[in-house]
């Protein structure tokens, strides 16, 4: 294949890559955490910088996305495009790391099932950080191993452009999501790995690495705080629970995340074949082959497993979800698959292996192109509220950020009803600003995705005894339901 061939193929597998991301992309109803993404645009840099820091996230993020959103708008496409261009555009960075080990053929394998990975997909059609985070982080391995093929020496170091993009691509990760350090902390052990004590060819990385930290300095205070603070809803899992989230991480890989709602056997079998063709590419690590003899191959192997290892320490103090802070090892996973299937030097059973595992992908992609029950959910409510809104009424979510989907598509569609009304300390609060307002009319959202839902019943009893019901409707979304009531006064 000559190299204007390459690049043409290369640039199709971008589209059909690319093409997949946007297909359907406003089909699915905003989820809360978008909406998170959404809301934090509206806010000064500034203000970003402060609600970050009371969140778990660093900021960088939403500086694009409200950089983006001031040119493009914030539309549901608009907002969600910004993920599929970042992956999309992985593919440039994923091709030269395959070449490193594979034959170009076997790279535009690797392409084709990064293409349609439904987990690679569903976080290329979500407006969170996930894809850009994935994109920073291969560009970051892949200008890593351009300093390291051109033997970097610290005299010639400020002269490379390498040098400038790795520094660049690594720091930027690092304020993009704290799981950014799992790569980071790979990329650390490969070097160890391939300089061991040879002290001299450390003398670059440090710099580079003083740099980083330099620039990390303003986020370290609150990296700190994120450290000591957690997430208190989330809880310890045993060994065997971590076990089990392997095993999940692997299905999510290959069937997206919306095989969950819905009871197939056929998941069963498909698991089972998934974990043959993961044992089936270990394996073919070893048929002829000296691990060590392939520098760049140990480091594929360290990017795949490293952060799988490390997340699984982290679950055992508090649950990781795997498919969601994992995604960016994607094109490691598929790599590994692809070269120690191909190791098997059998084309049967390479074509055969490799095909049923592109047939999973693309059932995957199945479920996730067809899966409906979550995306009319808060649309279908929010058409609802507009239809039987009379002037005066009022709204309020519970819990209170569950209302800026509401004021999101009231924006968006230029809807006659208000914003939602705001409540930031609880039920108590909502109490209250119903007996003080006292409006003839108003409307209750009840979302159960919320952390503890076991008082919304009797919420709505006690507000049933002072009010009179005058409807309800239950709308069901992954992962549970939201309940839309109508009061007015006895």
């Amino acid at each position: 294949m000559n190299r204007k061939s390459e690049r043409l193929l290369l640039f199709a597998i971008f589209i059909f890559c690319f093409s997949l991301r946007i297909a359907f992309i406003n089909q699915k109803n905003l989820w809360f955490d978008e909406v998170f993404s959404w809301h934090l645009t509206l806010d000064s840099f500034y203000e970003i910088i402060v609600r970050t820091s009371y969140d778990i996230h660093p900021p960088l993020y939403y500086f694009i996305l409200k950089l983006w959103s001031f040119v493009l708008g914030d539309s549901v496409i608009s907002l969600r495009l910004i993920s599929a261009v970042f992956t999309s555009s992985a593919i440039f960075f994923i091709y030269p790391l395959c070449k490193k080990i594979l034959s170009p053929t076997n790279s535009f394998i690797v392409l084709i099932l990064y293409s349609i990975s439904p987990l690679g997909l569903y976080y290329s059609q979500e407006a969170r950080m996930a894809a850009m985070n994935l994109f920073l982080n291969i560009g970051s391995v892949v200008f890593l191993v351009k300093l390291i093929d051109e033997q970097i020496d610290f005299q010639r170091l400020f002269r490379n452009k390498y040098f400038y993009l790795y520094l660049l691509f690594t720091t930027l990760a690092l304020y993009t999501h704290y799981f950014s350090f799992f790569i980071l902390i790979t990329e650390l052990l490969y070097l160890m790995y391939i300089f061991h004590l040879n002290l001299i060819k450390y003398k670059p990385y440090f710099v580079i690495y003083l740099l980083v930290f330099v620039l990390y300095l303003f986020w370290f205070p609150t990296l700190y705080e994120h450290l000591g603070r957690g997430q208190k809803w989330r809880v310890s899992q045993s060994a065997p629970q971590v076990l089990g989230e392997y095993v999940n991480f692997l299905k999510d890989l290959n069937l997206g995340l919306y095989y969950h709602y819905i009871d197939l056997d056929i998941v069963k079998y498909i698991t089972i074949i998934l974990l043959l063709i993961f044992i089936l590419s270990f394996i073919g690590l070893f048929i002829k082959n000296n691990i060590n003899a392939d520098k760049t191959l140990v480091f594929i192997l360290l990017l795949s497993f490293v952060p799988l290892v490390l997340a699984g320490v982290i679950s055992l103090k508090q649950k990781v979800e795997f498919y969601r802070y994992l995604s960016i090892i994607i094109p490691y996973l598929l790599l590994f698959i692809v070269y120690g299937i191909s190791k098997w030097n059998n084309k049967i059973l390479t074509v055969g292996v490799l095909g049923c595992f592109a047939l999973v992908n693309i059932y995957g992609l199945g479920i996730h192109y067809s899966f409906k029950f979550k995306n009319d959910d808060y649309r279908t409510l929010i058409n609802q509220i507009n239809t039987d809104f009379r002037q005066g009424d009022r709204i309020y979510a519970e819990p209170h950020y569950y209302g800026w989907i509401i004021d999101y598509y009231k924006k968006q569609n230029n809807l006659k009803i208000p914003n939602t009304v705001p409540i930031r300390y609880g039920w108590d609060e909502v109490l209250d600003s119903i007996n003080t307002q006292k409006p003839e009319r108003f409307w209750v959202v009840i979302d159960y995705s919320s952390v503890d839902t076991t008082n919304y019943k009797d919420y709505i009893t006690n507000l049933s005894q002072k009010h009179k019901k005058e409807f309800n409707m239950t709308y069901y979304l992954a992962p549970t339901k939201v309940e839309l009531y109508r009061f007015s006064q006895k």
